[in-house]
């Protein structure tokens, strides 16, 4: 085969969409579902079915990863019998494909302001997380045991989509921030304002940005739901799903306050007048 021929091979193997899910090994424990969100993206994941009375946790990572990146606390969650589906958002892993047919990988995504006129595909990953509890509607498992959990930007997913789904039992954000790729966070918060819906917020002494914003929307988050429903874990490293790699018994410690959001006291925390806080 000439070099020029070889070329137009290789270019053309770079440019198509990747094989579906199912026909590739992503190292997670259970099935390779497609998703489709309400937009039209093709969305690739992994569920796994919880034991019963257990619940199932809905994965979303943070900006530039994919659902892999969950695989310390998928462990986890399998040998505590919990279900869970770790999705690739859209831009991200194996879900590229955009609704046109073009593929986008995260570094195409737009990441901008909508509240100043602009667009924002990581706002837009909340019907990512609706196409997901939907898939598991259909097979029967019951929205009220679905929570949500994500990472940096993923975690910002979470919680804006718990804000305007009630029957969400509870959300774990890891390395919370206050506008995290343009996805302003307080007002999400203060959504939650009345209900009784668990959120456990986690970050590192390491992780600068989280240290200095997670503080205040925890501040928000007890104000919203009841400092009883509201929980802070601090660990020393990492930022992201990384902190259950290099924090060893933080998988036990979410997992525990799954089974029991209440067990986890909320240590007390110094933080600025959460009413000057704004979006």
């Amino acid at each position: 085969m000439s070099p020029a021929l070889l070329l137009a091979v290789a270019l053309t193997a770079a440019a198509a969409p990747l094989p579906p899910a199912a026909a590739r090994a992503s190292g997670l424990p259970g099935e390779a579902v497609e998703l489709r969100a309400a937009d039209g993206w093709a969305l690739h994941a992994v569920w796994r079915k919880a034991a019963a009375g257990k619940t199932t946790v809905v994965l979303l990572h943070g900006a530039g990863q994919r659902k892999e990146d969950w695989l310390p606390f998928v462990r986890a969650l399998v040998r505590d019998g919990e279900g869970y589906m770790a999705v690739d958002l859209r831009g991200h892993g194996e879900s590229r494909v955009s609704p046109s047919g073009e593929v986008l990988s995260a570094k195409k995504l737009r990441a901008q302001n909508i509240a100043k006129g602009g667009a924002n595909d990581y706002e837009d990953m909340v019907r990512d997380a609706e196409a997901a509890v939907g898939y598991l509607g259909e097979r029967g498992v019951a929205e009220e045991t679905i929570g949500v959990a994500g990472a940096e930007a993923g975690g910002s997913v979470a919680v804006k989509y718990a804000a305007v789904h009630p029957k969400v039992p509870f959300v774990v954000v890891l390395s919370p921030g206050l506008a995290w790729q343009e996805i302003p966070l307080v007002n999400a918060v203060r959504h939650f304002k009345g209900r009784a819906t668990p959120i456990l917020m986690v970050h590192s002494d390491a992780d600068k940005r989280s240290s200095k914003e997670t503080p205040l929307l925890f501040a928000f988050a007890k104000n919203s739901v009841g400092e009883r429903n509201a929980a802070l874990l601090v660990v020393p490293d990492e930022r992201g799903t990384r902190m259950f790699l290099k924090n060893k018994d933080l998988a036990a410690r979410v997992l525990a306050w799954i089974a029991d959001p209440r067990a986890l006291e909320a240590p007390a925390v110094s933080t600025p007048a959460a009413t000057g806080a704004a979006d």
